[in-house]
């Protein structure tokens, strides 16, 4: 037999089946099947695949075998505990010491502090009288009084006396005699304490007085002298008193 006949009688078959198929209800269902089978050939269980992320739609792996990020966006975490100090920079050097600025205004004044104490106060004696003058007050200072008359020989007179009982007055002085000492532990108002006596010229000393209750003391330095001019005696005393208050 020819061999184009053969296989045309090979084919008659396979032919006459799929006519068969077509025309019976065996068939109808299988040209569903493969109508179906052509609608799903790029899905999965019906599900179709996409390479951007879209609804209803697979998203391929990427070449690193994982999900792209846009399908699983990156969220924040939360903030962890802050890490150890790392170790001390090393200290470079100092630089060198910019220019002055220009100075700031004078701030306001201060308010007044309170007095401090009384500071020693001062006074200058200056007697220097004729001959038959009466006796006068020459210094009142931190309870101490002295008081000077010059009689009509020309002798001079200092008297010490206090305004306040009890007191206390000692005398050193020099004179052209030599060295002389005098005191007064009970000094009182009522008293003229005559601490030159006859030695009472050409003199230079100090005298010192004590308050009753110590709360002043008053040094006086002092000269003293008998002089004439043009026949007339005179009297000097010259002294510088300072109290402590």
């Amino acid at each position: 037999m020819p061999r184009r006949r053969l296989l045309a009688l090979t084919l008659c078959p396979a032919a006459l089946l799929f006519v068969v198929l077509a025309l019976s209800p065996a068939g109808d269902a299988a040209r569903r099947s493969v109508a179906a089978f052509a609608r799903n050939a790029g899905a999965v269980n019906g599900i179709k695949a996409s390479r951007t992320p879209r609804p209803g739609r697979l998203v391929p792996l990427g070449r690193n075998a994982k999900l792209p990020a846009s399908v699983l966006p990156l969220q924040r975490g939360q903030r962890g505990a802050p890490g150890p100090a790392g170790p001390a920079g090393r200290i470079g050097p100092v630089g060198p010491a910019g220019p002055a600025g220009a100075p700031g205004p004078s701030g306001p004044s201060g308010p007044v502090g309170p007095a401090g104490p009384p500071g020693p106060s001062a006074s200058r004696i200056n007697y220097d009288v004729p001959a038959s003058s009466p006796a006068t007050t020459l210094l009142t200072l931190g309870g101490l009084i002295l008081r000077g008359s010059c009689s009509s020989g020309g002798d001079i007179a200092v008297e010490a006396r206090s305004t306040l009982d009890n007191a206390r007055v000692h005398i050193a002085f020099v004179s052209d005699a030599g060295a002389n000492y005098s005191e007064d532990d009970d000094l009182d108002a009522t008293d003229d304490f005559d601490f030159l006596a006859a030695e009472d010229d050409d003199i230079a000393g100090t005298l010192v007085y004590r308050s009753p209750t110590g709360s002043s003391t008053v040094s006086v330095s002092f000269l003293t002298e008998q002089y004439s001019i043009a026949g007339t005696n005179r009297c000097q005393f010259a002294a510088t008193a300072v109290a402590a208050l």
